[in-house]
């Protein structure tokens, strides 16, 4: 029965692991809408009560004027650059034992979990220097 029930799987993986490329033919009959945008006429504005400001030659700053924010670096913030950096690093250590097998596969993944444990235990010790720090600053006080 075993042997049967075996047999069945591997003939059914057989069977569902096969696929056909489908292949689509690009028309050439397509044409792509027009890209400009005229409004109707209920949407124009009318013009002759508009007065127009005409901006000025002169070069100064107003004193108000704001510097243009600075592009924040690599590592700071963002779901997409942690899934970069995440992805990177495991390419990197998936990677590192390559061709050696299920042996390579086992170490690939000793290497992943000890890099979490890692982390996590830098996280910790971070999150308790700052505990002692308030509490000793809280201690101080009193």
């Amino acid at each position: 029965m075993f042997k049967k029930l075996v047999m069945l799987i591997m003939v059914s993986m057989l069977v569902f692991s096969f696929t056909v490329p489908t292949l689509v033919e690009a028309k050439s009959s397509y044409k792509a809408p027009r890209k400009s945008y005229t409004p109707t006429d209920q949407q124009k504005a009318p013009s002759s009560n508009v007065s127009k400001n005409e901006p000025s030659n002169s070069t100064s700053k107003t004193p108000g004027a704001t510097t243009p924010a600075t592009k924040p670096g690599f590592f700071s913030g963002g779901l997409m650059k942690g899934l970069l950096i995440g992805g990177m690093a495991g390419l990197l250590f998936g990677g590192l034992f390559g061709g050696m097998g299920a042996l390579g596969h086992i170490l690939g993944l000793l290497v992943n979990v000890l890099v979490i444990v890692a982390l996590i235990v830098v996280i910790m010790k971070i999150v308790s220097f700052f505990r002692q720090r308030r509490k000793l600053n809280q201690d101080q006080e009193r």
